[in-house]
């Protein structure tokens, strides 16, 4: 072939695997079709055709065996690994009035932030009147439910009187066993037959038996009258009485037969008329006493429940309005915010919209639960990078890490990974959706004087470490029709050996098949190279696998950003050249991890073994 593709990678079933996702992440990120960068692996892609280098001395190198340290390298940002975060409570917009300084070291409850509160005590005073309202509505609404049900027990009371007294007169007048049965019977007795009943008593009893006894007497006294009468008209035969004495005895006899008759209508009355009358009235006048006590029963406790529901309506309005006016003095007082533990105030400037920051100052607008200052921890120090997909796997189980911070450049931390984000991070999915990267902790084994949350990072993630490995200069592996090649100095001339290559670091790369230790390896592609020989069969599969892999790829990440053409008088370039644009790490930063000698990395192989800690792009 004319050209090479120096290729960088992590190992050789990563590289081959992240290649297309990772260009469609530099793409749509504008990085352009020149440079390709795998910024999670601190290792970089180079892209182009490179016209055939002359010789010159010194540009080959042996294969040798030694120790290959793999790492993944990042750029990362110092956190303590325990905040507490002062969020805003106040449900509404605000406007800070005053900060606290930051870096300032307080005690809790020591006041940090004070928001304006003009519209809440405004608020709070309306709150309060229409408390006060709702609880003098409340109050009478509670005194009329009182009065009401005070009302209902006297109204009940003398009802039921009513008809406990309507109850004794009836029984009064018939007599208790007669009026029971009556009461018994739901009052459809024949009352005037009642008269002749032998259960008949008291009051009637009473009035039949005077009735009689005036029928008695009157006939005794007209019996008496009639017989004088004879003895009268005897006498006067004889001439012992005169005619006066017996018209006067005459006239009595008659005036006690009219008593008689009189004595027999008074009967007949009290018998066909007054009884029954007076027994229906007294069974009547109690059940009409019964129905009033159930009107006055059913009337009243409508009154009571209403009285009782709006009492209730009345205090849960006053419960409501209590509650606003709580919440509103609350509000209120939230606006001024406290400490709630010791610490040094950091600013939280994060999580704006596009990760935009977010300024915590004087007059800035503040939302509800915005986090607005972070009181770190400073026992306990982390660095917080952002790891591709492809390594992240690499860096679990607590792999040993080192750290340089940019401010300290003297002092070269220890530490561990501890944490890794089960989720993508998605502060930048808007900048490039296919790139996932996940937010890594790595902990430090000691906090040096002066180190401080916001620092910038440098962190070397040790992911293998290889004795005895056969390994090349990562810039002597080239790529020739889609297979890793170098060109080993022989005796005749160049040869061009197919290679497989292993894992790898910004520097070397482990050869596992293809070359012998002690064998010169040109770090260019010499002229008179020969071009590797390939069947057609293995052409053919090869450009079915990568086609394979290219649409599994698209269908995973979407279709591909259109590339940026690449200007040919930077193709073949180093990475380092200033003509050529860096890549960008996945945060953001330049990964700063090209080889200061234009270095070209291996391409990837398609016999990677598992072995090696594969995914790495």
């Amino acid at each position: 072939m004319d050209g090479s593709l120096p290729i960088a990678v992590g190992s050789a079933a990563g590289a081959k695997a992240s290649r297309p996702r990772l260009r469609r992440a530099l793409l749509a990120s504008g990085a352009g079709a020149a440079v390709l960068a795998a910024g999670a692996l601190g290792l970089w892609v180079l892209v182009g055709q490179s016209a055939p280098a002359a010789p010159a001395a010194g540009e080959t190198a042996r294969a040798v065996k030694d120790r290959l340290v793999v790492t993944i390298t990042e750029s990362g940002e110092i956190d303590a690994k325990r905040s507490t975060n002062v969020v805003c409570q106040v449900e509404s917009t605000s406007t800070i009035v005053w900060v606290i300084e930051e870096g300032t070291v307080v005690k809790q409850g020591e006041k940090l932030i004070e928001l304006d509160s003009a519209d809440l005590q405004e608020r709070l005073r309306t709150q309060d009147m229409t408390y006060k309202t709702a609880k003098a509505a409340f109050e009478k609404a509670d005194k009329t439910y009182l009065i009401t049900e005070s009302q209902r027990e006297s109204l009940l009371s003398a009802a039921g009187l009513t008809v406990k007294f309507a109850l004794m007169d009836f029984r009064k007048y018939l007599g208790t066993d007669l009026s029971d049965r009556v009461v018994a019977q739901e009052g459809k007795a024949a009352f005037d037959a009642l008269v002749k009943d032998p259960a008949l008593g008291g009051a009637a009893l009473q009035q039949k038996r005077k009735l009689q006894s005036d029928i008695d007497l009157a006939g005794e006294e007209l019996s008496r009258a009639a017989s004088k009468v004879e003895w009268t008209r005897a006498l006067k035969e004889k001439g012992y009485v005169t005619g006066n004495e017996l018209q006067a005895d005459e006239l009595a006899w008659k005036r006690n037969q009219v008593l008689l008759d009189e004595a027999k209508t008074a009967v007949d009355l009290f018998q066909v008329y007054e009884f029954p009358k007076a027994a229906e009235k007294a069974y009547t006048d109690w059940l009409e006493a019964k129905r009033e006590y159930d009107r006055v029963d059913a009337r009243t406790k409508s009154e009571v429940d209403t009285a009782k529901a709006d009492r209730d309506n009345r205090q849960e309005a006053l419960s409501l309005e209590e509650t606003r006016l709580k919440k509103t003095q609350d509000q209120l007082a939230k606006c001024t915010i406290t400490a709630p533990q010791p610490g040094m105030v950091v600013y939280d400037t994060t999580g704006g919209r596009f990760d935009r920051i977010i300024t915590i100052e004087p007059g800035a607008t503040v939302r509800h639960q915005q986090n607005l200052i972070k009181l770190p921890d400073m026992s306990e120090m982390v660095v917080k990078v952002k790891l591709h997909e492809s390594v992240v796997k690499q860096a679990a189980g607590e792999a040993p890490a080192y750290v340089t911070i940019d401010a300290l450049p003297r002092d070269r931390l220890t530490g561990k990974v501890t944490k890794i984000a089960v989720m993508p991070d998605r502060s930048q999915w808007w900048l490039n959706p296919g790139l996932k990267t996940y937010v890594t902790e790595v902990t430090l084994d000691e906090s040096p004087p002066g180190l401080k949350p916001g620092m910038s990072a440098q962190v070397e993630i040790l992911v293998d470490t290889r004795q005895d490995v056969l390994q090349v200069p990562i810039s002597a592996v080239f790529v020739d029709q889609g297979f890793q090649v170098v060109y080993v100095k022989a005796p005749t001339g160049v040869e061009t050996r197919r290679v497989e290559v292993g894992l790898s670091n910004d520097r070397m790369v482990e050869i596992v098949k293809g070359v012998s230790e002690a064998d010169e390896v040109y770090l260019y592609k010499p002229a008179g190279a020969e071009e590797l020989k390939v069947s057609e069969e293995e052409k053919k599969a090869r450009q079915e696998a990568e086609w394979k892999k290219a649409a599994q790829d698209a269908a995973r990440l979407g279709p591909p950003a259109a590339p940026e053409e690449t200007p040919a008088a930077d193709r073949g370039r180093s990475a380092d050249d200033p003509g050529v644009k860096g890549p960008s790490n996945s945060g953001g930063r330049p990964s700063g991890r090209t080889s200061s000698k234009g270095e070209r990395g291996p391409p990837s192989a398609p016999g990677a073994r598992p072995a090696d800690r594969g995914d790495r792009p």
